[in-house]
């Protein structure tokens, strides 16, 4: 057994440990008999609060999955449920003896504030749990800001450097966000450091470029063009080191325990198998999914989407626009979206054309360089990467299109895609869709 896999499996004893400190089937038993001794409008003093406490120590359990087993607090926490079952247990008992309604009544206060108390602690201990994630998500949400900001303001400035900037910062964004959701969808230790080290990684890139994209705006405005594009160039290159360092940790850390991996892939597709299926067909789904997560685990999920990309200058080109459009589309609905979704984003794609920064007329010193190129993603595409949708507006102004012109070429990505999904079977025609 591989040290990263004792690791994992020394960490699931602990985090089973810490987690029987808490056990609350007998006091779900007290809570049914509550419920069929006392008067509904007095049950639901108890019922409530009870509800409450079990979503806050669900939440807990999950915020685990990202910082590991907390031992100490479920410590804590024991005594604080010991004393609501105690109550519970006395509250009971006054109505099985037909004690009087006010003994009743400050059995019930008792128990109620008991159970809200240690509700308390565990959202206390949650705040500070995620205390380091919401740090982390606010941010990656400053980053977003800041190059939408840039985007605004510095409109069909330098567009190799901006394109560069843009698609970094997109790309590193990305990949830092489906670390997190990796981390919270395997709880191994393997997962969770990796997610901790993305949270570093995320911390000191935005160190790195916190003034520089006002810095870069300010120099733009004064017309200082050469600073400008300097500060583009450098934060494109420290969101490139951004990524270039999360790869690394992933393949110092993920990569030391593929079968670990493996078989925590294998054992949520065997959970998620439906049981009416065919042994034969959980066989073929089994080795199906066992060969996904191979490859899950040899390629993050940003450079899979990235693969699939489509070149906007083949999107642009009459001959090969069709069947560019065609792939964006097989490439969205590859990705878990349904052809009327992926419809809509055609769609919402010329709408937000028409709501696009990008100026009426080019102005005459912006020369357009018809040898850039950019890959559009199903992400662009379903506005999972609005960053990205707008540097695609930024690009094509730098191929010296208007704005109307544009909104014409989404006119036509948008007419393509309907007739590619209808051709398909996909999606029913307009004119059939009026006469159901």
């Amino acid at each position: 057994m591989s040290d990263a896999k004792k690791h994992d499996k020394a960490e699931d004893q602990e985090m089973q440990d810490a987690n029987a400190y808490y056990d609350d089937s007998y006091m779900n038993s007290l809570v049914a008999d509550a419920e069929e001794l006392m008067p509904s409008e007095e049950f639901e003093e108890i019922d409530e609060p009870v509800r409450q406490m079990q979503e806050s120590v669900q939440k807990f359990q999950e915020a685990e999955k990202l910082e590991g087993p907390q031992p100490e607090t479920w410590q804590a926490f024991q005594p604080q449920h010991q004393q609501i079952v105690e109550n519970m247990e006395k509250m009971n008992a006054s109505y099985q003896q037909q004690k009087p309604a006010e003994v009743k009544q400050e059995a019930r206060q008792r128990t109620a504030a008991s159970i809200q108390q240690a509700d308390s602690f565990l959202k206390d201990a949650y705040q500070k749990l995620m205390e380091r994630d919401r740090t982390m998500q606010q941010e990656m949400a400053a980053m977003r800001e800041q190059l939408e900001m840039m985007q605004r303001i510095m409109v069909n400035f330098s567009p190799d450097a901006m394109m560069k900037c843009m698609m970094a910062g997109a790309d590193y964004l990305r990949e830092a966000e489906e670390t997190r959701k990796s981390a919270t969808k395997e709880s191994t230790q393997a997962h969770r450091s990796f997610y901790q080290a993305a949270r570093q990684s995320v911390h000191s890139v935005y160190q790195n470029i916190k003034e520089a994209p006002h810095r870069a705006c300010e120099a733009f405005k004064k017309k200082a063009y050469a600073e400008a594009d300097k500060g583009l160039r450098r934060i494109a290159g420290v969101f490139d080191k951004g990524i270039a360092a999360l790869t690394e940790r992933r393949n110092a850390i993920l990569n030391l325990s593929p079968l670990a991996k493996q078989e925590a892939a294998a054992k949520q597709a065997e959970a998620s198998k439906q049981p009416e299926e065919a042994p034969k067909k959980q066989e073929n789904q089994g080795s199906q999914e066992k060969q996904e997560a191979k490859e899950s685990a040899k390629v993050s999920p940003a450079k899979q989407e990235a693969a699939n990309a489509v070149s906007v200058q083949q999107l642009l080109n009459p001959e090969t626009s069709e069947r560019a459009v065609q792939a964006l589309a097989d490439s969205a609905m590859a990705a878990g979206y349904n052809a009327e979704a992926v419809g809509k984003a055609f769609t919402d794609l010329k709408i937000a054309a028409i709501s696009s920064p990008l100026p009426e007329k080019q102005t005459d010193d912006q020369q357009p360089n018809k040898n850039l190129d950019m890959p559009l993603t199903a992400a662009v595409l379903m506005d999972r990467d609005p960053v990205s949708k707008a540097g695609l507006f930024q690009f094509l102004g730098s191929q010296g299109m208007t704005k109307e012109a544009v909104v014409q070429q989404c006119t036509t990505w948008k007419n393509q895609a309907d007739k590619y999904l209808q051709d398909k079977g996909l999606v029913a025609a307009k004119e059939e869709s009026k006469e159901r």
